[in-house]
């Protein structure tokens, strides 16, 4: 018993000591008894002088002081387990002595309790899994987000969490070395970024060294990336079999037309000596034929070269399907692609579908080049049919019109001879479905739209 009573008036000192000169006193006053909390408290004589919490200094005798009681703890306040308990049996006594401030010693008396029981005693399992459990489950409201160490955080972040550990500590203040463990990873991210350090991969480095590093990293993911990817692959055929077989057909019925003339010509002039309607018949077959032939001729010959101007490397276009399919980020205002860099691209990543066992008669391409002018463009497709080389060209004249609206105008010719526009129309379409397949490989390429065409290059529209 004496060893209690001892236990508890240590305790009660502790907590006074604890609690510097501030504390709650019962004053006996003209309207009976008041719960004082005070900040400050001097004892002279037999006076006790003391300032209450809103600033008000007072003082009154000794014998209208009938108990000092220990002050509300602060949220930072640090204490022991006998701290506490002494301070609760110092509020009961003062409750069984004084009825009538049964309520707000009881106020007091409770939040006493509400750090008591965040310091259980060892020798109470239940209690400590209690005190337990009402932490863990304040930290997991304290911690917003699982610290990732490779995930850069802005500071407006860290800020919010450093913010939400000092809550913590300031509810639990026995426990603050462990919460200060929980925010030793975040507190570490502060600085570095205050201090101007930036992150790679878990990793913390100067500005200069952040920029070399991660260009380094990029050049060689980028590099991996564009070695890992395909377009998509596209018909081979540069004209198809029934067109060419037609043409073919036209062209022999053309010259046995022709030779038909001229054979009957030969046979009016040299048996019948009809010298005027032998001569007109000689005459239509050679003019037959010479076209027949012409013709041939022109769609076998093998029109100038173009010449595309502007980078050869085609690294534009690798930039856009990086920055799109790699990084998945949207593509700029503005596209302006050289015709050097579009056919270097096309030489690297163009592929072609194999020819159908069936497709005797059609023309297999081997390639595709453009040549950008101001308002227009060419496109030259080389192919082979039979060991024989063939061009089929393009020439599209692009303009706006008043209100607006794009204005195409497309022709075309095998070699040198000029398509007519039914043929024009069904090889072109066939090309644009082609590079729309390829198109594919950029994610925004639904998007862009055709903005002009000047000498060199083309400009789009990023959407």
């Amino acid at each position: 018993m004496i060893q209690r009573i001892g236990s508890w008036a240590l305790g009660l000192w502790l907590a006074f000591a604890g609690m510097g000169t501030a504390q709650i006193l019962i004053v006996e006053s003209e309207t009976g008894l008041v719960l004082v909390p005070t900040q400050e408290l001097k004892e002279d004589g037999k006076k006790i002088s003391y300032k209450e919490m809103n600033g008000t200094a007072r003082e009154v005798g000794k014998e209208k002081v009938l108990a000092k009681l220990p002050s509300t703890p602060s949220a930072e306040q640090v204490m022991t387990r006998e701290e506490a308990v002494a301070a609760i049996n110092a509020f009961l006594e003062a409750k069984a002595q004084h009825p009538n401030l049964d309520e707000p010693l009881q106020r007091e008396m409770e939040i006493w309790k509400g750090r008591l029981d965040k310091m259980p005693s060892p020798e109470d399992p239940e209690a400590l899994a209690k005190a337990e459990a009402i932490f863990v489950e304040a930290a997991a409201k304290a911690v917003l987000k699982e610290y990732d160490p490779k995930q850069s955080y802005s500071l407006e972040e860290l800020g919010q969490q450093m913010e939400s550990f000092e809550r913590l500590s300031r509810e639990f203040p026995e426990r603050a070395g462990e919460v200060e463990k929980m925010a030793a990873s975040w507190r570490l991210e502060q600085e570095q970024q205050q201090a101007g350090r930036k992150k790679l991969e878990g990793r913390w480095l100067d500005p200069e060294e952040w920029g070399k590093e991660k260009m380094s990293r990029q050049a060689a993911a980028k590099g991996a990336f564009l070695g890992s990817i395909q377009t998509a692959s596209v018909s081979a055929t540069l004209i198809q079999q029934e067109i060419f077989f037609a043409g073919l057909l036209l062209f022999a019925g053309g010259a046995f037309l022709g030779l038909s003339f001229l054979y009957h010509g030969v046979v009016e002039l040299l048996r019948r000596h009809a010298w005027w309607k032998g001569a007109a018949w000689t005459v239509a077959g050679m003019i037959l034929f010479s076209a027949v032939t012409r013709a041939v001729v022109l769609a076998i010959a093998l029109p100038e070269p173009i010449t595309a101007s502007g980078a050869k490397a085609g690294n534009a276009l690798d930039d856009l399907v990086w920055l799109q399919a790699g990084l998945k980020e949207s593509l700029p205002p503005e596209i302006r692609l050289t015709d050097g860099e579009i056919n270097a691209w096309w030489g690297r990543r163009l592929r072609f579908l194999p020819m159908g066992v069936t497709d005797i008669f059609a023309v297999r391409t081997e390639g595709w080049q453009v040549q950008f002018v101001e308002g227009g463009m060419t496109l030259d497709r080389p192919g082979r049919w039979l060991g024989q080389a063939l061009q089929l060209r393009h020439q599209l004249i692009f303009s706006r019109s008043e209100k607006g609206e794009d204005v195409y105008r497309v022709e075309a010719s095998l070699g040198k001879l000029p398509l007519p526009p039914v043929v024009v129309l069904k090889t072109w379409n066939q090309w644009v479905e082609s590079l729309l397949s390829q198109a594919q490989i950029f994610p925004g390429a639904k998007d862009v739209k055709l903005e002009r065409l000047e000498k060199g290059a083309v400009v789009f529209s990023g959407g």
